[in-house]
């Protein structure tokens, strides 16, 4: 499968260790293991209302909202699932956030509502990674 972010135009690269797309976030933290930095993201989540779905916390789908209320009612129900992918790569932690669902099963609508919520939870991650020295 071809990174969509390649091929994206939107993609905004802040330094050499984020990278922003349409769909997927990649972060890159040189003073924080795996351990920690997935335990840190546990805790934003849940903050934001968010339960961990499926997997272990460094390779997870986190989600908020009803599935099958969703797929029946649309954007009248709002639903949320977020992939996090965590690996130690060259001495550093990659961090990949990045949707799991685009909303479609809520129209129009439905997809605005998670293009949202994407852009606030990658607003709360840069900020996160800004405030850790050295990212």
């Amino acid at each position: 499968m071809m990174d969509e972010n390649i091929l994206d135009d939107t993609s905004k690269v802040l330094d050499s260790s984020v990278v922003i797309g349409k769909h997927e976030a990649t972060f890159v933290f040189k003073n924080k293991s795996s351990d920690e930095l997935s335990e840190s993201i546990y805790e934003l989540l849940v903050k934001k209302g968010y339960k961990l779905e499926s997997g272990k916390k460094v390779n997870a789908v986190y989600g908020k909202g009803n599935k099958v209320a969703r797929a029946l009612l649309g954007a009248f129900v709002k639903r949320f699932a977020f992939s996090v992918k965590i690996t130690n790569v060259d001495g550093s932690t990659s961090f990949v956030f990045s949707k799991d669902g685009k909303g479609y099963m809520g129209g129009a609508i439905g997809v605005a509502q998670v293009n949202k919520e994407y852009n606030r939870i990658i607003s709360a991650l840069e900020y996160y990674h800004t405030k850790t020295k050295n990212g």
